[in-house]
């Protein structure tokens, strides 16, 4: 019984040690596409507005029912009517002011509606928040750029 436990544990502790030892670092020569090259690119891709909107619009909020009001706001602003888009994404922001998606859009209509400086505004207040992705936090800066 008691060779069996140390057969047992031998076997994990190998086990363990062949898996943390067959890891390899990543080589990041390997990227298509180069780390100083990687700005210019960011800044090839969202200087199109119609890609933007398409990014922006994939961005879902954390909560179900903010949610199915984006969907709303979305196709409102697809069909550029901006005073209705506008209507429902204030809703959502009654209901939380925590949603990084939410920030997007608010700050993507100003940007549209030619209100530049409150589309900074929100994307600033975006900004703000902790729990945003990176990818979230690249689209809220472009429109601190603009």
């Amino acid at each position: 019984m008691r060779f069996t436990r140390i057969t047992i544990i031998v076997f994990i502790f190998i086990n363990i040690w062949s898996c943390a030892s067959s890891q390899s670092p990543r080589d990041i020569s390997n990227y298509s596409v180069p780390v100083d090259n990687f700005s210019k690119t960011v800044e090839l891709l969202v200087a199109n507005e119609e890609f933007l909107e398409e990014e922006i619009l994939k961005i879902n909020a954390q909560s179900p029912s903010v949610q199915r009001i984006l969907i709303s706001a979305d196709d409102l602003l697809i069909k550029q009517k901006f005073l209705q888009a506008n209507s429902e994404l204030e809703r959502a922001y009654r209901i939380t002011k925590q949603d990084g998606a939410l920030y997007l859009r608010l700050a993507h209509l100003r940007y549209k509606q030619g209100l530049l400086q409150e589309s900074e505004s929100f994307a600033s207040k975006g900004l703000l928040l902790s729990d945003i992705s990176s990818w979230e936090r690249l689209l809220l800066n472009v429109y601190l750029k603009n």
